[in-house]
């Protein structure tokens, strides 16, 4: 019996091309820490001056940093100047990250000082893939960590039986949106290979993640392809523009392959982004009115950390997210804020993403 269970697992491992399969006693929970939309303004650093300490202290295995490493009224500086500091106060926990819309796109909200002109989104993406996304995060076999080629922010690695997959999709509409520093013609092919790349990327984590026997997916972005407040829903984008006045869907390629290869999985997957305010979990019940959207085994948590407040009115909750996922459990994932021990609600409506 013994020596026909050993055959049949090694012709199970030939049929799935040779991947090694993830062994049963691979633990079913994994904890980790979410930093993202922050630091803004002086508040935020002085909550990161407490954050980090306490994040160590917890020793997590690694950290996910789902971008807005500054405010995207600042004046752009050189792109890793804002992440390189934090990634030396983390250390040695190892930082996966995506970029932001304010590391990049929302650059040219402001002109280049040294030039005097609007800064170039796309000169900004191809500095931080140069500065940041040359070195890896991780060495050790261990992780199997690996990124895309042409887009090297793009990564995945395995930790237990979990496959974690980061992808480059930001606010302003997925890099659509407000394109002033850039020829727009130039821009809209670089937009089209973003989400072709992006596509491929996604259907490449999860066809990984079954070759492996992986119980689960995590997907992490930084923006909000859920946000309640989009409109044009549904409705594909073929161009960028200089402005915002123009209604269609930028995340809607994404945001259909993940809801498809999610369900195709049929096992738990967790998007995990920041880009717009609420502190929220959901589960299944995705915004929108069509079927493409919907996905039962898909989880959604919109991290801490976009937080302010005027005269008005405040939102958000400026922290870094504690989260839990632990597959044993009928509700699997959780998540507090690491100091205010916030915890996520249903979505409410916030102010537009900064």
């Amino acid at each position: 019996m013994k020596r026909l269970s050993i055959i049949a697992t090694l012709a199970l491992s030939a049929s799935l091309g040779g991947c090694a399969l993830l062994p049963i006693a691979e633990p079913a929970r994994i904890d980790f820490v979410v930093i993202n939309d922050t630091p803004y303004d002086d508040t935020d650093r002085a909550m990161l001056a407490r954050a980090i300490p306490a994040v160590k202290a917890q020793t997590p295995p690694f950290i996910l940093h789902v971008g807005d490493t500054q405010s995207g009224g600042e004046v752009c500086g050189p792109p890793d100047a804002a992440f390189a500091k934090m990634l030396s106060d983390l250390k040695p926990i190892p930082v996966f990250y995506t970029p932001g819309d304010n590391e990049w796109t929302d650059c040219d909200r402001k002109d280049d000082p040294a030039t005097g002109r609007k800064f170039s989104e796309l000169q900004r993406l191809e500095g931080l893939r140069q500065r940041i996304f040359a070195t890896p995060p991780v060495r050790e076999a261990k992780w199997h960590y690996a990124q895309q080629p042409d887009m090297p922010e793009n990564a995945r690695f395995d930790y237990g039986r979990f496959v974690v997959v980061t992808m480059n999709v930001v606010g302003t509409n997925n890099g659509r949106d407000l394109v002033m520093g850039d020829d727009l013609s130039v821009a809209a092919s670089a937009a089209d290979a973003r989400d072709a790349h992006n596509v491929a990327w996604l259907k490449a984590a999860f066809a990984h993640a079954r070759k492996r026997g992986a119980a689960a997916v995590i997907v992490a972005t930084q923006a909000d392809m859920f946000n309640q407040k989009a409109e044009a829903r549904f409705v594909p984008c073929h161009d960028v523009v200089a402005d915002d006045k123009r209604l269609c869907d930028g995340f809607l390629p994404v945001r259909a392959a993940l809801v498809h290869e999610s369900r195709a999985f049929g096992r738990p997957v967790f998007l995990i982004h920041g880009d717009t305010s609420p502190f929220t979990l959901t589960q299944g019940d995705l915004p929108g009115d069509s079927l493409t959207d919907k996905a039962g085994n898909l989880w959604r948590l919109n991290a801490a950390g976009d937080a302010g407040s005027d005269k008005d009115k405040s939102w958000g909750v400026r922290d870094v997210t504690t989260v839990s996922i632990d597959l044993s459990k009928a509700q699997p994932i959780s998540a507090r804020g690491l100091l205010t021990g916030e915890v996520p609600g249903r979505e409410t409506p916030g102010p537009d993403a900064d």
